[in-house]
């Protein structure tokens, strides 16, 4: 466990209802590897999920770290759900 797990000096939590479990699944598959190791040792971010529910949670050293990864977390999230319902359109003709 490093010291920003043990003692985080900033934090924040994001939970985002989605319309449907397969588009959670979708993105809740592509956003997990991104959890498992980070590219700096100033920020960790875990993510779940619960049906339509996903939640992200971010604990950072410092308050740029955790805007940062915040930033680039919701950058991702966005990509993927557009991308997921513009296959999804293509997908229903």
């Amino acid at each position: 466990m490093d010291s920003v797990e043990r003692d985080p000096k900033a934090y924040a939590t994001i939970r985002i209802r989605l319309p449907s479990e397969r588009e959670s699944a979708v993105i809740y598959r592509a956003l997990k590897p991104e959890t498992e190791s980070s590219p700096t040792p100033r920020s960790k971010v875990s993510i779940d999920r619960d049906r339509r529910l996903l939640t992200l949670t971010f604990k950072a050293s410092d308050t740029t770290a955790l805007r940062a990864a915040v930033n680039s977390y919701l950058r991702w999230f966005m990509l993927l759900d557009d991308a997921y319902w513009k296959i999804e359109t293509l997908r229903r003709g």
